[in-house]
């Protein structure tokens, strides 16, 4: 089975170039496990690959005052203020934050045959060198 978790381009981007530690999830994929990045629109690609290594989950308050001392977003990345986190984590009021152990663009994006999850999702499929398609 493939992870393939959904980003927008310029968090992915923020991801491989290891200006951004920390991911925010309401719903977060497993731990250790490898899991593809596809990029949304324009992109809509799979483009590279992430490692997560650490999950604190609570309600937003704990979350960022935990995460806010970690670095959550390095050179030139605004960091999520407490209010944006807040209103992410909507009415269930938690919010999972997932620290990026190790992120790799691939060398050759990869299309997706089926339609991407809104958060993350498992899939049946393989990963083919050629014409490269999950």
């Amino acid at each position: 089975k493939v992870i393939v978790m959904s980003m927008k381009p310029k968090y992915a981007r923020a991801i491989y170039e290891g200006r951004k530690n920390w991911e925010f999830r309401k719903t977060p994929p497993p731990l250790f496990k490898t899991i593809y990045i596809y990029e949304s629109a324009p992109v809509s690609k799979i483009t590279g690959t992430v490692l997560f290594s650490e999950e604190i989950r609570g309600v937003p308050l704990s979350v960022y005052e935990i995460v806010k001392t970690n670095k959550c977003f390095t050179r030139n990345l605004p960091g999520i203020s407490y209010y944006e986190l807040e209103e992410y984590a909507g009415r269930l009021n938690l919010v999972s934050a997932l620290r990026v152990h190790r992120a790799e663009r691939l060398d050759h994006t990869i299309n997706f045959s089926v339609k991407p999850p809104q958060n993350w999702g498992t899939f049946r499929g393989s990963l083919r060198k050629e014409g490269a398609e999950i």
